[in-house]
């Protein structure tokens, strides 16, 4: 029998999230995010379709925290807000 009920991996993903810093590589997102290795995260973006917002500073590619919780589903004003519910999500 499994185990359905997701609110602790919801719960850490929050804190994963509030302990990042603004921006963070690709292969961290991907690998925060949605458990992509390194190379999976690079050839997504590569393609086209990493699953959040990737922006180019300088000559390196990040993603911004706050893209990565929306793409998560996750309200970005949650990061800042303390004690706020996971079960707030962002709006499409």
């Amino acid at each position: 029998m499994t185990n359905t009920d997701t609110t602790p991996r919801r719960t850490s993903r929050l804190a994963d999230l509030r302990a990042l810093p603004p921006t963070v590589t690709i292969p961290v997102a991907g690998r925060i995010g949605w458990g992509l290795s390194r190379a999976a995260a690079y050839q997504l973006h590569q393609a086209g379709a990493f699953p959040c917002a990737v922006v180019k500073v300088g000559a390196r590619f990040h993603v911004r925290t706050a893209d990565l919780a929306r793409g998560l589903g996750i309200d970005p004003a949650l990061l800042l807000a303390e004690g706020a519910s996971v079960n707030e999500r962002a709006e499409p």
